[in-house]
């Protein structure tokens, strides 16, 4: 499936977390098993030894819940509009040249190695700018607006550069469900952040659109399931649930 001659990229991922969010207030402080949202998922991101770990944030209340628990946090501008402009000026402030930059969504508690790698290994592909993830949809996921749709021809490595990315859809074919994870070439980040939001990116509310639109090639890979993000209380719910039966 990938270059054998693949060695090893360097790697950061970065966390950005934005402390003000909209369905469920100031949820990355809240708390799985007595260990807050934020400090779940870089502690996961960590235990992977995949790179050096840093959250990136608006706010000096994660600053210090990061400190508390021995998470590298850098402070950011509270302007940024998007995850992708927050990850970008934390890399700006680091003096160590990566390969590729991970940028992990901080709601994330549960998620693989596998799903990481998987990404990385994308980029065994020269001409990859950005790579990312998706996997079946459910039938409910279909009518669901909140569900992000990628449209991509996979290969028979499960594999394949996105086509489109919807909310809203007319067939299931060639769609999958759209993971939040994405992996970029410093270059290309640099670059995405100083490009003006396209039409399509402000009609359909997605920032990936603004990659496609500027002709940057976006990878898939196809995985087993989705990690369960919490944008609810009923998903934080479910995820002490979670960790509860499972001791984590």
């Amino acid at each position: 499936m990938f270059n054998k001659n693949f060695k090893s990229p360097k790697t950061v991922i970065i966390i950005p977390a934005r402390l003000k969010s909209q369905r469920l207030k100031k949820k990355l402080l809240r708390k799985i098993e007595k260990i807050p949202i934020i400090v779940r998922v870089a502690k996961k991101a960590e235990s992977l030894n995949i790179g050096k770990v840093i959250v990136g944030t608006d706010s000096k209340q994660i600053i210090n819940i990061c400190e508390r628990y021995d998470v590298e946090c850098l402070m950011t501008k509270k302007s940024h509009k998007s995850g992708t402009d927050r990850v970008q000026e934390v890399l700006s402030f680091m003096n160590i040249n990566f390969d590729l930059i991970i940028n992990l969504q901080g709601d994330l508690p549960i998620f693989s190695k596998e799903l990481l790698i998987k990404t990385v290994q994308l980029f065994t592909d020269d001409r990859v700018d950005i790579g990312s993830a998706i996997c079946d949809l459910t039938f409910d996921e279909f009518e669901d607006r909140n569900i992000v749709k990628a449209i991509v021809n996979l290969g028979k490595d499960n594999t394949g550069f996105a086509l489109d990315f919807k909310r809203s859809l007319k067939t299931k074919k060639n769609s999958y469900h759209h993971i939040g994870i994405y992996i970029y070439k410093p270059d290309v980040l640099n670059k995405l952040v100083k490009l003006p939001q396209s039409l399509r990116e402000k009609n359909r509310n997605l920032e990936q659109m603004r990659a496609l639109d500027n002709n940057l090639k976006i990878k898939l890979v196809k995985v087993d399931s989705n990690p369960p993000s919490i944008d609810t209380i009923d998903d934080l719910k479910k995820i002490r649930l979670h960790f509860k039966k499972n001791n984590l």
